[in-house]
């Protein structure tokens, strides 16, 4: 029974690194031009939900649902935010910085039952010239079920997809 119990825990772990991997792999850079950006600068950073499908709801049938929706809102921004700026590093720096040359604009598409912010990311110059793009960014395999109000899971996974995008662009923007 020992065996048992030992190789279901394995086929477990097995089974959750391999949908991370796909989840993962489902991410794809679309365009890298940032050899345009010194190192250190700081990027404007905007957060999109518009047209974002909130767990089955768009985002004014969302907020009647949660009623501290609008209320919570900047502070998921700000965990997406603190999650992208950790694996950064001193590469770059995301934030509230309107008069930077350079605007990351993070479009939310889908925010999945569970949590997971489904988001598509452009940098562009002040010029709206692309320097960066990258398509279906999330936050990594998702678990059958987690504890918590909707809005906790939101605010955990939008760490995890804002930590997610830091690690592809300190990838990308490194490997230049």
């Amino acid at each position: 029974m020992k065996k048992l119990t030992c190789l279901n825990r394995r086929f477990f772990f097995l089974a959750l690194f391999s949908s991370l991997f796909m989840a993962v792999a489902a991410q794809e850079v679309t365009e890298n031009k940032f050899s345009a950006v010194k190192p250190g600068s700081k990027i404007n950073f905007v957060m999109d939900f518009s047209k974002a499908s909130i767990m089955g709801m768009n985002e004014t049938d969302f907020s009647n649902y949660e009623k501290d929706w609008n209320k919570d809102k900047p502070t998921i921004v700000g965990r997406f935010q603190k999650g992208a700026n950790g694996k950064l590093g001193d590469i770059l720096n995301i934030g509230s910085y309107p008069d930077s040359p350079y605007t990351l604009t993070v479009t939310v598409k889908n925010i999945s039952d569970v949590g997971n912010v489904f988001c598509d990311v452009v940098i562009t110059d002040k010029n709206g010239s692309v320097l960066f793009s990258a398509k279906n960014v999330n936050g990594g395999a998702e678990p059958p079920l987690l504890p918590g109000t909707k809005l906790a899971k939101i605010k955990a996974w939008a760490f995890l997809t804002g930590r997610s995008l830091g690690g592809i662009m300190k990838s990308e923007y490194l490997a230049q």
